[in-house]
């Protein structure tokens, strides 16, 4: 009978609500494999509590025999702590596979973060930008070189037509000397600076280049540490993880040794006091001395019970303080990897900004240079146009214009 009241008090009833005796409350569902959850969230309802609420209950309103009593008194205990223990089982695997779910979670932000994809595309950006400033500058020299190509073409012009003009006078010869003195300048000033500008452009190319090559570099070394920090977080957590299951199996192991052999041990002290029970009816004299023994096994049995559960709920917090130490390991490295990607995020926008202002700076000079040429083309025009004189004026090609001053020798002139 004691082991039908026993068997009873464990079972499983259907419905969603929780188990405790007098409890309403809707007992959550989880989501993981296992047997699913049979009381509510409340810290006191447990499977222990509800069996002993339940003994409790049964002795209230139902006493029974001084003989029955000593029956499920010495078998209760032991097999309440079975139930403990399955009890205890279960809820380490679940925070195992919560462990192992929070672990995989993290590892997978880590890969995210680690991953160089973004930092790869702002280096292209960059290197697209600094190849379109040099194919800009390129393609300015190259219009500085045509316009030199025409300036030199009308110098060969004004040439042949100083040489047609060379006896017409002997100012008109020193102002095309003096327009050739001042064109030859030009043409150098130009030469120095396409070569100063040339210069510019290839120590910008080689400075974005080298930025470049630094930045892939950089991203790579950060990939490649990335996944050095997070593959050993792995197995440490793994390790870690390992050594805290293999520690509660070891553990719940003997709890289980320890209360098997309980279990046996009661079971034999339960034959024993049956026996005792059958000769307790035959001698009347010694019931009460069997009883006070039973009572003082019983009592034993319940301090043994109790020592067992605080090793149970000791072992339940060194694990709860383990897999917190091994929660904020993941967060601190976590956290030291988010910020090793800011500051090499950082690193790179520095260096694309260092090789758009030395592109920008290069570009300004080109243009400085281009308007000094400019004005040098246009004080030269100025100069090699001759003032207008008295007399008449005749036209020579198409481009120069020389004044011939009236004299009595002009008739003979073959100029005219």
């Amino acid at each position: 009978m004691a082991d039908e009241k026993v068997a009873d008090s464990g079972a499983v009833p259907a419905g969603t609500t929780c188990n405790f005796p007098g409890c309403d409350r809707v007992v959550p569902r989880s989501g993981g494999p296992g047997r699913p959850a049979e009381y509510c969230d409340l810290p006191g309802h447990t499977r222990w509590r509800a069996w002993k609420e339940r003994q409790r209950h049964q002795q209230e309103h139902q006493p029974q025999p001084d003989s029955a009593v000593t029956v499920t008194e010495s078998a209760g205990p032991v097999t309440a702590a079975r139930l403990r223990s399955d009890d205890l089982l279960q809820q380490f695997r679940s925070l195992s596979d919560q462990l192992s779910r929070t672990l995989e979670h993290s590892l997978a932000e880590l890969a995210t973060m680690a991953d160089p994809s973004a930092a790869e595309a702002q280096i292209q950006a960059a290197h697209a930008d600094a190849a379109h400033r040099v194919a800009a500058a390129e393609q300015a020299l190259a219009a500085e070189q045509q316009h030199r190509r025409e300036a030199e073409a009308a110098r060969q012009e004004a040439e042949a037509a100083a040489e047609d003009a060379g006896m017409a006078a002997e100012r008109a010869e020193a102002d095309a000397e003096q327009a050739r003195q001042h064109r030859e300048e030009a043409i150098s000033e130009a030469q120095v600076a396409q070569q100063r500008a040339t210069e510019e452009i290839e120590a910008a190319r080689n400075e974005a280049d080298v930025a470049v090559a630094a930045a892939h570099r950089e991203a790579e070394q950060a990939k490649q540490q990335a996944a050095e920090e997070a593959e050993q977080a792995k197995q440490e957590a793994a390790e870690e993880a390992e050594q805290a299951k293999q520690e509660a199996a070891e553990q719940i192991r003997t709890v289980r040794e320890q209360t098997q052999q309980q279990l046996d041990e009661h079971s034999t002290q339960r034959d024993a006091a049956l026996q005792r029970a059958a000769r307790a009816e035959q001698a009347a004299e010694h019931s009460a001395a069997q009883l006070a023994e039973r009572a003082e096994e019983l009592e034993q049995a319940r301090s043994q019970v109790q020592h067992s559960r605080d090793e149970l709920d000791a072992a339940r917090r060194r694990h709860a303080d383990e897999l917190d130490a091994a929660r904020r390991q993941a967060a601190e490295s976590l956290r030291q990897a988010e910020q090793a990607a800011e500051q090499r995020l950082a690193a790179l926008e520095e260096a694309r900004a260092q090789t758009l202002a030395r592109a920008q700076r290069a570009e300004n000079q080109l243009d400085a240079a281009l308007a000094e040429l400019q004005l040098l083309r246009e004080r030269t025009s100025s100069e090699t146009t001759p003032p207008q004189q008295d007399g008449r004026t005749e036209h020579i090609g198409n481009s120069e214009t020389l004044s011939i001053p009236d004299s009595p020798e002009s008739s003979n002139d073959p100029l005219r």
